[in-house]
């Protein structure tokens, strides 16, 4: 077997792996990925309903105001009187004042008529700014400024009402009252609204912390308990209270986790069955060179043993070899799948067929190659000369066909056919000799690493087979050795992917 390539470089998939992993290293913690979000909400949805709200009730409070001072100037108003043609008050100022009497802060008024004269009032206040287009009894809300006031007090919200009686003088009923009065209100229910929602967060802060720090509970469990885990523990995590959110997450460990024990028990039954393989072809070397040590010092003009010498290149050899074949098949079991080269199944054949030649005729047997058939459901428009490709590397699925090929001479009979047979998904390339055919038992283990029949002839390793097999896993076909009748000899398929495009 031909040196197996070399370790092949890291796929895409160890760098996204790794772009991965920093991506997480740099993600930050859960718990503050949950809050925020949730913290923002809350505070931003509390404020945009508090100042709604405040708006709303500040809203509702001004026309609650107005009312009452329109309803303050209409009883005013009630107590106009016209006598021929002279409107005239019909009581006095301080019954005036108590009728539109305000706790809050001193109501203003004044009624006038539209000739400057006035029949009552305990201010001078304007008129409104549109007073010559009110109509009769209509209110006019107007806003009075502080120079512009009364004795220079505060800014007031005034009312007007015309009375009109003809024949005489309208009548102008005026009624104010400070601002300062309506902000009083309104700054209690922006402290009504406010402080009961910042007394909330009180509770609902603490809330959203203690439900992301039991949501995540379960994450921490499950990281406790992996990191309790030993080097040889590998068994599944248990799934009976794990959340659905994290169930998905679970079973991907778990699988990974008995990939791993897998791979772990394939590379110690690999080591041992390597010691177990290397401790007699070394023990060998070992006493071999001990003959020559002890004859050389016993006599040292006296030539080596020629037979020894010959026994000790055998070994080595043979231990070469069997190395060789360790360290392939230590790679293939940890390479990639090579499923994007594309490969002509003829030249394969051809390459094999020409390169084993030799060793057939220096054993006695015969070397062939069938003809190329079409099994059923083949694409019957391809041509008899048309390449058929196949999905792999071309120096390794030749080296798996010349090992089929090598355990043939070896163990089969006078006569080695190659043969291959394609249909519209995948080849088959069979190696068929005339030899006595294989036991059920035989079949269900030649592919085991360091397998050997009872009549298997001595210097072979046992790993053919098996490196064959891992070639052809690797690119996603099968290999399997085909149930003859008796007489029939022994025939070893390999199944091949074609080529996609050739489907």
């Amino acid at each position: 077997m031909t040196d197996a390539p070399g370790e092949p470089a890291a796929p895409p998939a160890d760098a996204a792996s790794g772009r991965a992993g920093a991506a997480l290293r740099r993600a930050g913690s859960l718990r503050a990925k949950l809050l925020t979000p949730l913290l923002w909400l809350w505070l931003g949805t509390g404020l945009a309903v508090a100042l709604i709200a405040f708006w709303l009730a500040g809203r509702a409070a001004q026309l609650a105001f107005d009312r009452t001072l329109q309803d303050d100037a209409q009883a005013l108003a009630s107590q106009v009187h016209w006598t021929d043609g002279r409107p005239s008050f019909s009581v006095d100022a301080g019954t005036a004042a108590s009728i539109v009497y305000d706790s809050l802060a001193p109501s203003r008024f004044l009624v006038r008529t539209t000739d400057g004269r006035t029949l009552v009032g305990n201010a001078s206040l304007p008129l409104p700014p549109r007073a010559a287009a009110a109509s009769g009894g209509e209110p006019v809300f107007f806003d009075v400024a502080g120079a512009a006031a009364p004795h220079r007090t505060a800014a007031l919200r005034a009312v007007a009402l015309r009375l009109d009686r003809a024949p005489g003088p309208s009548v102008w009923v005026i009624v104010g009252e400070p601002l300062q009065a309506r902000q009083k209100i309104v700054n209690e229910l922006a402290a009504a609204i406010f402080l009961p929602a910042a007394a909330l967060s009180f509770i609902v802060v603490p809330l959203l912390m203690l439900g992301v720090r039991r949501g995540l509970a379960p994450a921490r469990d499950i990281s406790a308990l992996v990191a309790q885990r030993g080097i040889d523990d590998l068994s599944p995590l248990p799934t009976d209270d794990v959340p659905d959110e994290l169930r998905g997450l679970v079973g991907h460990l778990n699988d990974l986790l008995a990939r791993l024990q897998l791979a772990i028990d394939g590379q110690r039954r690999f080591i041992a069955d390597a010691a177990h393989q290397l401790r007699t072809p070394v023990a060998g070397i070992k006493l071999l060179a001990g003959d020559l040590r002890r004859t050389a010092q016993a006599d040292p003009t006296q030539p080596p043993d020629r037979e020894v010498v010959e026994q000790l290149q055998a070994s080595a050899l043979h231990t070469a070899h069997l190395v060789q074949q360790l360290l392939a098949l230590a790679r293939l079991e940890n390479a990639p799948s090579d499923t994007d080269a594309l490969t002509d199944v003829a030249q394969i054949v051809e390459q094999v067929a020409g390169r084993w030649q030799s060793a057939a005729a220096a054993a006695g047997k015969r070397l062939r190659i069938a003809p190329a058939t079409q099994a059923a459901g083949a694409d019957s428009r391809a041509g008899a000369d048309d390449p058929v490709m196949v999905q792999g590397n071309a120096v390794l699925l030749g080296e798996a066909l010349g090992n089929l090929v090598d355990n043939a001479l070896q163990h089969g009979g006078d006569t080695v056919r190659i043969e291959w047979t394609r249909d519209a998904a995948q080849v088959r390339l069979s190696v068929h000799d005339d030899g006595p055919g294989l036991s059920a038992q035989t079949r269900a283990r030649m592919l085991e690493p360091f397998w050997r029949g009872a009549q298997a002839p001595q210097g072979g390793s046992g790993l053919g087979l098996s490196i064959t097999q891992q070639i052809v896993r690797n690119v996603g076909g099968t290999l399997d050795a085909a149930e003859l009748p008796d007489g029939a000899g022994t025939r070893l398929d390999m199944r091949l992917p074609r080529h996609r495009a050739a489907r």
